[in-house]
């Protein structure tokens, strides 16, 4: 049934989603709209869909305007793009210079999220590659809600979800996948990802995680630019070798090119590593 969205407390004049589905982004913004009318899906969720529900550590590492490097990456592969990527494209798709979007690319290229050749291209980081899903899975999931519940056009419904992906957690997009009965590709037929707890990888771990004795390669930094400035500075960069020397509720003890380095455990949960067994496993 389309509904009637009354909204007499706010002095707003009630309109008919069917008559006019644009006009849903009226004086409350779509997200209190969205909490208004279906705020039970979202049980707990905070009135505003603010980037800070973003409860992955992945994802509240990363910015919007990273997340969209690394989503234009998974996008132009997912649509038959084969190897590495020109810097070029990416800035085209972005509407940024080549030199922004060099400076971008080997940024996350530090961070462990892209493989970056210089003259070559870039592709994506198993890491970055989980970012990319979990925003293009929200994205999706959105516009299917969008296009099926309220009455926006396929491309209207995509364009509108891109303000939505970013401000998702990802317990947000499971609840919303159970309530659209868990749909496989969006209103533009575009396949939608599975959930990255259903798709995380148990050989890497994160460094708050691994136990005495291990030893293991840093395979991807997920913190914040100070964050990754801190542990480059300490000798932790991505392809190094550190040994875990002790662990405990305050953090982690390493070893790393031949120095003691204690982290906290908020910092040592950004580093993700792979045991060196696992990786000899492979």
């Amino acid at each position: 049934m389309e509904p009637h969205i009354l909204l007499e407390s706010m002095a707003v004049t009630a309109w008919s989603i069917s008559a006019d589905p644009c006009r849903v982004r009226m004086a409350l913004g779509l997200p209190a709209l969205l909490n208004f009318h279906y705020g039970d899906i979202f049980l707990g969720m905070p009135k505003e869909l603010s980037a800070e529900v973003a409860s992955s550590p992945e994802l509240a590492s990363t910015s919007e305007a990273e997340q969209m490097y690394l989503i234009t990456v998974a996008r132009e592969t997912e649509a038959g793009m084969q190897g590495l990527i020109p810097v070029s494209r990416i800035a085209g798709l972005l509407d940024v210079s080549v030199p922004s979007a060099n400076e971008m690319i080997r940024k996350l290229d530090g961070r462990g999220l892209l493989t970056y050749e210089p003259y070559r291209g870039v592709q994506l980081s198993p890491a970055g590659g989980r970012i990319a899903d979990q925003v293009l899975r929200t994205r999706r999931l959105w516009a299917t809600f969008l296009a099926e519940h309220l009455g926006f056009s396929p491309t209207e419904a995509d364009e509108q979800a891109c303000h939505l992906e970013h401000a998702t957690s990802p317990d947000a997009s499971d609840r919303l996948a159970a309530f659209l009965g868990y749909p496989q590709a969006g209103p533009l037929g575009r396949p939608i990802p599975s959930s990255t707890v259903a798709k995380s990888r148990p050989r890497d771990v994160r460094l708050s995680d691994t136990s005495v004795g291990v030893v293991a390669e840093v395979v991807a930094i997920l913190g914040s630019d100070p964050v990754a400035s801190f542990l480059s500075a300490e000798g932790i960069v991505i392809g190094g070798r550190i040994s875990v020397i002790a662990t405990g509720s305050s953090g982690v003890l390493v070893e790393c090119a031949s120095r003691q380095i204690h982290l906290d455990r908020s910092v040592a949960s950004m580093v993700e590593v792979m045991p060196a067994d696992m990786r000899e496993s492979r």
